[in-house]
């Protein structure tokens, strides 16, 4: 699966690419947009089945990291 940025004249990025869960069946198109100078968390939402994908990006050096939950369990110390 590869990933496309999309430079637009208004300074923003925008992230286009297949989503994860429609892949298999050959559709599905997540589209996410952010600034030119933007690091951090994007949500972006396929067209095709209206589902949420979470990514990581560094627009400046053009790197995208998805995201997936991991089960964690916390625990409250007293001392």
């Amino acid at each position: 699966m590869v990933m496309r940025w999309l430079e637009c004249s208004g300074g923003n990025i925008h992230l286009v690419g297949p989503c994860p869960t429609c892949f298999e069946q050959g559709g599905g198109l997540i589209v996410g947009t952010v600034s030119s100078s933007y690091k951090g968390r994007i949500t972006a939402k396929c067209f095709d089945c209206g589902e949420m994908q979470d990514y990581y990006v560094d627009a400046q050096e053009g790197k995208v990291w998805k995201l997936e939950e991991i089960e964690a369990k916390g625990l409250h110390v007293t001392e």
